[in-house]
């Protein structure tokens, strides 16, 4: 089986992260993979062929820069994503994160932004045989939207990464600090203006990290400087940064309105500490049974910032349930059965 992957997400949040770990366990010597991407990016997946391609996946140009060549070697491409580049010829097999932009007006950046990004979700809705939704939540906004075209969408829920699971193993439970960690982009939907009216209004000299580009988070928040004492806003951090930040905090808060998923809570699980999320449905499908706090409101998320921090062993559990090991099988299984038909 041939198969060639859109690897151009590497190295982003969210979706980079998810691509990475479905790299980490494919085997590249039962099947050959054209991989798509920066080659320094792409180097260390040996046995792989690499198509170096430097575009950026969200651009214009990204969307139609896909390697003609390429149709006629594989039998499918895979993308971890809803945009799926024009000129491929071959099945494609996509991955439905979240329908954020036709659920949160916000998202979009007025009509015209609006539209593209409604035509393009659609087009992926036709275009893919297979649509691997992260949660049963994004599946019921795909039958929502798509009705008949959702036909074709099946639950395949996230992992942790090698590095999150390798870094767990190797060190002992952090020593917590009097800190609390918000780890993600910088999408209006993430709710960091719910986690600073909260913070600031928090006694005690409790710090904040705000793992993200300071600029953009600052954007339309519209709250007084007190909002921001005791707050560091650390820009993006590396694996070998962010993996003992998140370890060392008392808390994890994920105060998102909307979600696909929520991997940072999971990657807390694992590492030790304590998440604090919104009351949404996705996380009470995501995190059923798991030792994470739900709040609702400004006022929620303060009462919950108060309490005292719980213990938290439940790795193990965690690893069970979500694997990128049990997520790829799933994807290669698809597409072999697909391309036996």
């Amino acid at each position: 089986m041939k198969i060639a992957i859109d690897c151009r997400y590497l190295g982003k949040s969210g979706i980079g992260r998810v691509t990475e770990g479905i790299l980490e366990n494919l085997d590249f010597s039962a099947d050959e993979y054209y991989l798509i991407g920066k080659r320094e990016s792409l180097a260390k997946y040996e046995g792989a062929h690499i198509v170096e391609d430097d575009s950026d996946p969200y651009s214009v140009r990204g969307l139609f820069c896909f390697p003609k060549e390429l149709n006629k070697i594989v039998d499918a491409v895979f993308i971890p994503n809803f945009l799926v580049p024009f000129g491929i010829r071959r099945p494609v097999y996509a991955i439905m994160h979240d329908l954020a932009f036709l659920d949160v007006k916000e998202t979009t950046k007025g009509f015209k932004d609006a539209l593209i990004k409604k035509v393009l979700l659609k087009r992926c809705m036709k275009r893919a045989k297979t649509v691997f939704c992260v949660s049963a939540f994004t599946k019921g906004r795909c039958e929502h939207y798509y009705g008949k075209l959702a036909k074709k969408c099946i639950v395949n829920y996230n992992g942790l990464s090698n590095s999150v699971i390798s870094y767990a193993a190797t060190h002992a439970p952090a020593e917590k600090r009097d800190e609390i960690v918000f780890v993600g982009n910088v999408k209006p939907h993430k709710g960091l203006k719910t986690l600073l009216a909260a913070f600031s209004g928090l006694k005690g000299e409790t710090k904040l990290r705000i793992i993200g580009e300071k600029e953009h988070f600052l954007t339309g928040l519209h709250l007084d400087e007190s909002a921001y004492h005791n707050v560091e806003f650390t820009g993006r951090l590396s694996d070998e940064q962010l993996l003992p930040a998140i370890a060392r905090a008392k808390y994890l808060v994920l105060p998102s309105v909307y979600e696909g998923f929520g991997l940072p809570p999971l990657e807390a699980l694992v590492l030790g500490t304590q998440p604090i999320v919104s009351d949404i449905p996705v996380f009470k499908e995501v995190y059923e049974g798991l030792p994470v706090v739900y709040f609702q409101g400004v006022e929620g998320l303060k009462e919950a910032l108060s309490r005292p921090a719980e213990a938290i062993d439940c790795r193990e559990e965690v690893l069970s349930r979500y694997s990128y090991a049990r997520c790829a099988k799933t994807i290669v299984e698809h597409i072999k059965d697909d391309c036996r038909k």
